[in-house]
């Protein structure tokens, strides 16, 4: 029952910051950013923001942009009052594409190997 509570928030707080993010900070870094994910610890005092964004050379910078708006993103979060604690958020890039790239390059060099011992 507890982790359907949780499964909700983190589907709220990734609408809610995905929505801040692109309409109502100005910082120029966060442009064309994704919030891709939102997962809560058991306790709800942390949360992982993962994102990603079109320009990899950037993350660094977005990553430093989305550190120095976490006051203001929290205080969003609490006027909101989706939760009665707001959690501490902890951003990080998501590497779910590179992961899905190096396995498509895996497969392939299975796929070539395999074509060839037929």
């Amino acid at each position: 029952m507890a982790r359907i509570r949780i499964q909700r928030l983190e589907s709220e707080l990734l609408k809610l910051l995905s929505k801040i993010i692109n309409y109502t900070l100005r910082d120029k870094n966060l442009q064309m950013v994704t919030i891709t994910a939102v997962k809560l610890s058991n306790d709800m005092s942390h949360a992982k923001v993962y994102f990603s964004h079109l320009d990899k050379k950037k993350n660094e910078e977005v990553l430093n942009s989305l550190r120095k708006s976490k006051g203001f993103l929290k205080r969003e979060i609490a006027e909101a009052k989706i939760m009665r604690i707001v959690p501490d958020l902890i951003f990080e890039y998501d590497e779910i594409e590179k992961t899905a790239r190096h396995l498509d390059e895996l497969f392939d060099k299975i796929h070539a190997e395999s074509g060839r011992k037929e």
